[in-house]
């Protein structure tokens, strides 16, 4: 990648397929450039086996990162994490892609407002939108809902922070599965360090008056590996898809040895195939 500078590292990578072809959304980060991450893309025909790097897909005045990506309605959107500088508190935006992959306007600022909205997840659960977004120091998650996804200023739940204090998981860490039967969340593990590793959670109850959950498990889903490899420090993003039947991942890591003496982040993305399209060689 040579269109952002000298570049740094890759993290938060989020799936979404179109016909025959699987895409890649991720940030792409470079410390020498101001502002320092934007939004890259890639796609593979194979699916996932190749993967060719087509440029940034979306890049404005500030840090970008968490490329939130889904399809609504036959258009496809995006609600990318926005950093928050300084005074300035970014609101999660509401990006459609008037031509995809690479050509996408801000809709509606769908949640602003004093807090720092970090790494926000929407979904559709019946005819209600719902937003999941950090709102602390990766201790922290709001919600907030709405009849239009399009519409801007989305309703703050009454609880808000529906979850508070909570540094074990306090930080969308990944796109939700929602089904008819259940909502499972990822949240970031920031106990150590900041995402050290992620944790699921069952949202089992969510309307406009209350917000319930229970962990899947006790321990993370996703924790640094050890040792000297790419993920051997960290884990802190998944995105699951299910594209025809089958089950593809992409999750990050950065490694651990040397890291904060040596190299500083190091974030880079991971990919997982169905088992029968792992070429046996």
């Amino acid at each position: 990648m040579t269109d952002h500078g000298e570049l740094g590292f890759v993290a938060d990578p989020f799936l979404h397929s179109v016909g025959d072809e699987l895409h890649l959304f991720f940030e792409v980060f470079s410390p020498l450039r101001d502002p320092t991450a934007a939004i890259g893309h890639a796609v593979s025909e194979n699916p996932g086996q190749e993967w060719t790097y087509t440029g940034l897909a979306l890049s404005i005045d500030r840090h970008l990162s968490f490329p939130y990506v889904f399809a609504a309605d036959g258009e496809i959107y995006m609600v990318p994490d926005i950093a928050n500088s300084g005074k300035y508190r970014a609101p999660a935006r509401l990006y459609w892609a008037s031509e995809f992959p690479h050509e996408w306007e801000p809709i509606a600022d769908i949640i602003t407002g004093p807090d720092k909205y970090q790494d926000t997840v929407v979904f559709q659960k019946g005819s209600r939108w719902w937003a999941i977004a950090g709102t602390g120091a990766n201790d922290e998650i709001s919600v907030y809902y709405s009849e239009d996804l399009t519409k801007p200023n989305w309703t703050p739940h009454p609880d808000n922070p529906v979850v508070a204090d909570r540094p074990t998981a306090g930080r969308p860490a990944g796109r939700p599965i929602v089904t008819d039967d259940a909502i499972i969340a990822f949240f970031q593990d920031s106990t150590g360090e900041y995402g050290s590793g992620l944790r699921a959670y069952e949202i089992t109850t969510l309307d406009t008056s209350t917000y319930e959950e229970r962990p899947l498990f006790e321990e993370p889903v996703l924790v640094g590996t050890g040792g000297v490899g790419w993920n051997s420090g960290r884990m802190h993003h998944l995105d699951l898809r299910m594209i025809d039947g089958e089950l593809y991942c992409a999750y990050d890591g950065d490694v651990g040895f040397g890291r904060n003496r040596v190299s500083g982040s190091m974030w880079a993305i991971g990919f997982g195939l169905p088992a029968e399209s792992v070429p046996s060689d």
